[in-house]
């Protein structure tokens, strides 16, 4: 069993590192408090550290090639901010996660979990003001 989560989870783990030397060897971070892949119409890996001037980004870096895309977070919403409004209107039994990626709308935090009737939702939140971009309701 533990080879099969750990075989599993390699080619991840493969991914998030290769975008964490990027974003550093492009000199957008210095410092990584953590990494994901996001999963839209392109994979990417969401690095979310700060840069030589100690500000907070995220930075969006595509699976294979492709440009990086840094985004300033001081004064985005926050994860924990973006739980919140997503659970505005469902109760949670489960919160799945809470990633960060880019979409056509920009930046937007995007909220899974189980609600009380045992439907997965998923509601995507815009880091920019805290607007709900999309909901997925009840799978």
């Amino acid at each position: 069993m533990i080879i099969v989560v750990f075989t599993g989870n390699k080619p991840y783990s493969d991914l998030e590192k290769a975008a964490i030397d990027r974003a550093k060897n492009e000199e957008l971070l210095v410092d990584v408090q953590q990494s994901y892949v996001y999963a839209n119409k392109q994979t990417t890996v969401t690095v979310i550290g700060t840069d030589k001037k100690g500000a907070l980004k995220a930075v969006f870096v595509p699976a294979g090639k492709g440009e990086l895309k840094a985004v300033p977070l001081d004064g985005a919403v926050t994860a924990q901010q973006a739980r919140e409004k997503a659970l505005t209107e469902k109760e949670a039994k489960d919160i799945l996660h809470t990633r960060l990626g880019m979409e056509s709308a920009g930046p937007v935090w995007e909220v899974a979990f189980i609600d009380a009737d045992d439907h997965l939702n998923y509601v995507y939140i815009k880091a920019e003001d805290g607007t709900t971009w999309k909901q997925i309701s009840n799978l």
